[in-house]
């Protein structure tokens, strides 16, 4: 009997073939079991937690209680309440004397009583140039005379006046509005 050796050796070429072989299962397990890990992550996260907003079964209206029908008139003036508490009525006259020697003169400016807000009114130049700050306005007051914290010479300005409008609960600015007034310097 003739007995031929069995080549037991691999070329380099199948050896080759066989690491790469080996290599793309490795990657293709590898990622597959990734997969698999954060699908199970986003699944059980996910369908374990309710929304805030989901109504729950047998979750209803109580019977009345205290509640009462509001009339019209009560209605009426609820309504009134809320449209005057968003609104702002400004009030300023538009022409203003200043008295040279001593830059104070009228001014001229209210916050109405049907207002809820305080104000603060800031006179400007043309030239941006702040010349007079009114300091918190609450409502039902008024400033008739002024001091410029600005000199201005002798002649006739156009003034811008900016309202700037505050929250009276927290004293936070909540607005502003614009006038123009016009300023006489003798």
């Amino acid at each position: 009997m003739s007995t031929s050796p069995i080549n037991m050796t691999n070329t380099p070429e199948e050896e080759n073939k066989k690491k790469k072989n080996f290599f793309l299962w490795f990657w293709f397990l590898f990622l597959l079991l990734i997969g698999l890990v954060g699908g199970a992550f986003l699944y059980f996260n996910n369908s374990s937690s309710t929304p805030k907003s989901q109504v729950i079964s047998g979750d209803f209206l109580p019977k009345k209680k205290d509640a009462k029908t509001m009339t019209d008139a009560e209605l009426a003036k609820y309504a009134q309440q809320s449209v005057d508490a968003s609104q702002f009525q400004l009030q300023i006259n538009p022409t203003s004397t200043i008295n040279f020697d001593t830059q104070s003169g009228y001014i001229g400016i209210k916050n109405s009583k049907t207002n809820v807000y305080p104000i603060n009114v800031t006179f400007y130049t043309s030239d941006h140039k702040a010349i007079y700050s009114s300091g918190a306005i609450q409502p039902g007051q008024e400033i008739t005379n002024g001091i410029l914290s600005n000199k201005l010479q002798r002649g006739k300005y156009e003034i811008k006046a900016r309202f700037d409008i505050y929250d009276n609960k927290t004293k936070k600015k909540r607005g502003q509005q614009f006038a123009v007034v016009n300023m006489t310097v003798q």
